[in-house]
């Protein structure tokens, strides 16, 4: 094994070679705080065809996490370089969906409400798509704010 000459090559080295007292109890201590930062999501009533509740075989509502469904609607709101998520709030009451609320921050130059009467659809294409066809959402229960505008993509700055 020849010696490494770069002083920071052999402290690396040094360092993964030497695990510290008490690091496993600091790395659980680390990792418990991290899962307590992560917050319970709310969970959402799914719906079939006909609008009324969904039930699996014992006759139990299903549920999608409302995590599940913000994940699902940044994903769509970051694929284009003329818009992007600043958040996403979806109301819920009683385990049923009744309102989104969307601020996006805009490319300049980009028609606003043209761009937010285009998403409107995509955004309740996703939520019935997740959801089934709840009822009481339609488009007038998405409600698009612009926060900003920005030069060039709003998804990279």
């Amino acid at each position: 094994m020849a010696l490494d000459p770069s002083p920071l090559g052999r402290a690396v080295r040094a360092a993964r070679a030497d695990e510290p007292a008490g690091w496993v109890d600091l790395a659980e201590s680390i990792m418990a705080r991290v899962r307590r930062v992560v917050v319970p999501s709310e969970p959402i009533l799914t719906f079939t065809e006909q609008g009324i509740s969904a039930r699996d075989e014992q006759g139990s509502a299903t549920f999608v996490s409302a995590r599940v469904v913000s994940a699902a609607l940044r994903r769509l709101l970051q694929e284009h370089p003329t818009h992007a998520p600043d958040n996403i709030e979806l109301h819920v009451d009683e385990g049923r969906l009744t309102g989104i609320d969307i601020r996006l921050v805009a490319r300049y130059g980009v028609e606003l409400h043209p761009l937010a009467d285009t998403l409107r659809p995509q955004i309740l294409d996703i939520v019935t798509t997740l959801l089934g066809p709840a009822p009481g959402i339609d488009l007038s229960a998405i409600e698009i704010e612009y926060v900003d505008v920005t030069r060039g993509d709003p998804n990279r700055t």
